[in-house]
């Protein structure tokens, strides 16, 4: 028998996956659809090292109401979901607390930490080509007074060590040409890296996971059934099971109903965001440009240039609004690229995995023996992918952590 079984083939659950078959145990993978297909597939292709500052922070409620009546706002609810949505919402408020916010940063700071190092291992086993693309990011703002009043993010930022460099006028007009800086402020974020792919660099993980033995098997899951509080066998929508020993649920948006059978509930919501591929832009950039007035990233990848963004609260497979990637193409032409070719390109929506805190859970499912919980990274999953992957094999290993996973419990009070 497989001595661990991971459900889950994103970003987490593939590192994970990898990080275990590495130290030798005999691993088995299990994705419904193709690896790196949901959220690792569509994200902003960036290794976020400082974006850390969680949505809640303060100052949030009052925008709330404005961004709740702007379907096309930078965070949307959609209409009739919000008595399922209010819980967690409150949850989330709650947690826009400025001492709270502090503590959130510190335990995601704990985490990015050890993001370049564990994935410029990780890249040079599987031997990964050309997935980096090396500048750091650029923050925009419109103007200089909108940086100022939000100094209380950059300074959570500079007390976990990351560190921006301030730049206005010529400085910032010679940084990327395709991109109207007339009149803007900007920074560069240090440490910032971007993936020119990230599914290709997710498949091509997997890839070396089953070079060293791993097993992937494209499935979906029905239910898992538990015997003596601990995981018995895997069930698949097909009728077939599969017998289990060690379990890991890195299934993001979809641990909610597995989790559930294994009795265990936590407070694991879809936020969803959009984006456009657009293949032939006619604006070249040799960073990401991360639009902070207007709440949305620009990012050249493999596919042409990716504008991403936005947050709506959603069920987990809405309808998809695709309107809402068209006003991010809108507000990318008006005010960053008056180059920009095309406003039209390859649509995608997605869910992300978000706790109220914004903190990942990580660690032992409580109340259930041999098993371990990888979900809920939020915007952050790419960035954490790695580091998480080796924290959970480190825990299944016996060996200790690198960080301390106390804030990542599953059983923490989420407020």
């Amino acid at each position: 028998m497989t001595e661990v079984t991971v459900i889950g083939g994103g970003i987490i659950g593939v590192c994970t996956a990898l990080a275990l078959q590495r130290e030798g145990v005999s691993t088995l993978l299990i994705e419904r659809g193709p690896i790196g297909g949901e959220a690792t597939f569509g994200n902003c292709a960036l290794m976020a090292l400082s974006e850390i500052v969680p949505l809640a922070k303060p100052g949030v409620m009052k925008k709330l109401p404005g961004w709740i009546l702007n379907p096309e706002g930078p965070l949307a609810i959609r209409p009739g979901h919000l008595p399922t949505a209010l819980p967690w919402l409150l949850k989330f408020l709650r947690n826009a607390r400025p001492h709270r916010v502090a503590q959130i940063c510190h335990g995601l700071g704990m985490l990015t930490a050890h993001a370049q190092e564990d994935f410029d291992e990780v890249i040079e086993v599987a031997q990964i080509e050309n997935i980096w693309a090396e500048n750091e990011v650029l923050y925009l703002y419109d103007k200089k007074e909108q940086y100022l009043a939000d100094r209380f993010s950059w300074q959570l930022r500079a007390d976990e060590g990351y560190h921006a460099t301030e730049l206005e006028g010529g400085a910032l007009a010679g940084v990327e040409s395709d991109v109207d800086t007339d009149g803007k402020f900007g920074l560069i974020a240090h440490g910032w890296r971007s993936f020119t792919d990230p599914q290709r660099l997710t498949r091509e993980l997997a890839q070396h996971f089953t070079r060293l033995g791993g097993e992937i098997l494209n499935a979906e899951v029905s239910y898992i059934e538990s015997a003596a509080s601990r995981p018995k066998c895997v069930h698949f929508t097909d009728g077939a099971q599969r017998d289990i020993d060690k379990l890991v649920i890195a299934a993001g948006c979809w641990a909610g109903q597995l989790l559930k059978d294994i009795g265990i509930r936590i407070p694991l919501a879809p936020l969803h965001g959009y984006h456009t591929d657009i293949a032939d832009s006619g604006v070249s950039l040799s960073r990401p440009v991360l639009y902070a007035s207007g709440g949305f990233v620009n990012t050249p990848v493999e596919s042409g240039l990716r504008i991403a963004g936005t947050v709506e609260i959603a069920p987990l497979d809405p309808e998809p609004n695709f309107r809402r990637a068209e006003v991010l193409v809108e507000k990318a032409k008006r005010s960053l690229f008056p180059g920009l070719k095309h406003t039209h390109g390859s649509q995608w929506i997605g869910a992300r995995p978000f706790m109220p805190d914004t903190l990942p859970v990580i660690g032992p499912a409580p109340g259930v023996d041999n098993t371990w919980l990888a979900v809920g990274h939020g915007q952050l999953g790419i960035t954490m992918g790695p580091t998480t992957g080796k924290l959970v094999s480190a825990m299944i290993t016996g060996r200790s952590p690198a960080v301390d996973l106390a804030p990542y419990r599953a059983d923490r009070s989420y407020v």
